[in-house]
């Protein structure tokens, strides 16, 4: 990256449909921002050392790198294909969770495809998961659902949830950056179950979340996106499954409580990165 060019939204490929669908998110995405695309096909080499140290033959890594060219190149044409045609791509021999983490150092933002088969886009459902939410120095970017794709997507709303954190204030301004970026509606939600702890009076814990929302919007220039402020009695992750069916981008804090607690690592961000029906933005919410 030379002085005067922005970072680069980065994104890893590995052939499977998931990742091909994260290029295309990203590659949208970077044309909105006006921003480079680098693409990132890890060989993980590492995985072919016979009994963890004894080199593989030349002739296993070379067809690894040949697969990986034409993965790459296929990503490359599709970027193109989304009006990014000067895509950057890169062949990586760490494994997976390694080289976009590497990666994330000098990016503005990172996006992966979500569950799949292969080593890039299950990333964030199953072992790796800890090392890119824990470790990654930017942004994250989970592409889940097909409705994204869809023509109608451009008028559905950007979704956050909000706490009383200070962590919050940080998911908030990244749910308004996005939502002023695509020109979509945001809508800012507070939710709370009654189990547990139980509270007393229903009424009371309702104004409260009003009044959250109300000074945690008034602290941002919204602009011209219109906002909509959502408080409901239902549990933070079942509303948030839920409403992602009508939305194009979900955004939640990385972690803790930067939108709502335990999201990346607990039941809630497990929920949508699981089962969420559009994209899911995990903001970076603490420093690496």
């Amino acid at each position: 990256m030379t002085a005067g060019t922005p970072p680069p939204i980065v994104t890893g490929v590995d052939g499977s449909a998931e990742s091909l669908d994260a290029v295309r998110w990203a590659a949208r995405t970077a044309r909105l921002r006006d921003a480079p695309l680098e693409i990132v096909h890890a060989l993980d080499v590492s995985a072919l050392l016979a009994g963890g140290v004894v080199p593989p033959p030349d002739e296993m890594v070379d067809a690894l790198r040949a697969r990986g060219r034409r993965a790459l190149r296929t990503a490359q044409e599709l970027a193109a294909a989304q009006g990014v045609p000067g895509a950057v791509t890169r062949l990586d021999p760490d494994r997976a969770a390694q080289a976009l983490v590497e990666a994330s150092r000098t990016a503005a933002l990172l996006v992966v495809g979500s569950a799949g088969h292969g080593r890039l886009t299950s990333l964030l459902a199953g072992s790796v998961a800890a090392a890119v939410g824990t470790h990654a120095h930017c942004d994250t970017v989970v592409v889940r659902g097909d409705s994204w794709d869809e023509p109608a997507a451009a008028g559905r709303p950007v979704v956050t949830g909000i706490d009383g954190s200070e962590a919050g204030a940080r998911v908030l301004a990244a749910a308004l950056a996005e939502a002023r970026l695509r020109r979509a509606p945001l809508v800012v939600l507070h939710a709370w179950a009654d189990t547990p702890p139980p509270h007393p009076d229903p009424r009371c814990v309702a104004e409260a979340g009003q009044r959250l929302l109300g000074e945690r919007v008034l602290a941002h220039d919204t602009g011209d996106v219109e906002v909509e402020r959502v408080v409901v009695h239902a549990h933070p992750r079942r509303e948030l499954v839920e409403r992602s069916g009508t939305a194009q981008l979900v955004v939640l804090g990385d972690r803790g409580r930067g939108g709502f607690p335990g999201l990346l690592l607990g039941s809630t961000g497990q929920a949508l990165l699981h089962h969420a029906a559009c994209p899911v933005l995990l903001v970076r919410t603490t420093s690496s």
